[in-house]
C-alpha cells in the first residue's frame, strides 16, 4: 500500500485507488470484476481484505475497516463492496470528509429473501446510512440502481456500470469533486 500523493496540494489525487473488500469473495463477485476491469485498464488498485462473514456485522471486519481506513492518505478514492457495508457503516462517518468513497453494490442486503423484518429494517438502516456518505454508487443494472433510489440515493451519484466496463467508471471517478478544505482555526479568543 502506498500513502503518496501526486504533488503538494492537500488534496491532489491519489494515483492509487484503494478497494475494501470481503476476504471471501466468490471470483464472479461484482465488486471483484471491476476492480480487475480498472487493474486491465491500466488504475492501480490496492485491495484491503476484510475478514468476517459479510453481510453480518462482526467486530473483526470492523476493526479491519477502521485500520484500513486510517492508513490511507487524505482525498483516497476507496471503493466499497457493497456486502461489506454493514461492517463498515460505523467507520465511514469518521473519514467520509477525509476520503472519497466510492461503493460498488451487486445487491442490497436489505431486500434479501428470507428475512424477518426486524432484520431487514435493521439492515435498510444500515446500507441507508452507509450510502449517504458515498460519492457514487457504482451498480450493474437498473433493478439494482432502484434499490438504491429506495434508499434516497439522489439519482446524480448512481452509475449504472457493467462490471467491465471499466471506461464510464474511470470518467466518473476522475469527476469527483475535490474534499473541502479544513475550515482555519478560530481567531484567539481575549481574554475579558
Amino acid at each position: 500500500m502506498t500513502s503518496d500523493t501526486l504533488g503538494d496540494a492537500p488534496n491532489a489525487p491519489d494515483p492509487v485507488l484503494h478497494a475494501l473488500l470481503p476476504a471471501v469473495l466468490p471470483a464472479d463477485a461484482y465488486s471483484r470484476r471491476v476492480v480487475e476491469a480498472l487493474r486491465a485498464a491500466g488504475r492501480e488498485v490496492t485491495v484491503h481484505a476484510l475478514p468476517g462473514p459479510h453481510p453480518q456485522v462482526d467486530p473483526s471486519a470492523i476493526l479491519a475497516a477502521d485500520i484500513a481506513l486510517a492508513r490511507l492518505p487524505d482525498g483516497a478514492p476507496v471503493l466499497l463492496d457493497g456486502a461489506a457495508l454493514p461492517n463498515l457503516a460505523a467507520a465511514l462517518p469518521i473519514d467520509d470528509r477525509r476520503l472519497r468513497f466510492v461503493a460498488l453494490v451487486e445487491r442490497l442486503r436489505w431486500t434479501d429473501a428470507g428475512l424477518e423484518a426486524e432484520e431487514a429494517m435493521a439492515r435498510w438502516h444500515l446500507e441507508q446510512g452507509a450510502l449517504a456518505l458515498m460519492r457514487l454508487v457504482v451498480v450493474p443494472d437498473a433493478a439494482v440502481a432502484a434499490t438504491v433510489a429506495a434508499l434516497e440515493v439522489p439519482a446524480e451519484r448512481v452509475v449504472q456500470a457493467a462490471p467491465e466496463d471499466a471506461g464510464t467508471l474511470l470518467t466518473r471517478l476522475s469527476a469527483l469533486p475535490p474534499l473541502p478544505r479544513p475550515l482555519p482555526p478560530p481567531p484567539p479568543h481575549d481574554e475579558p
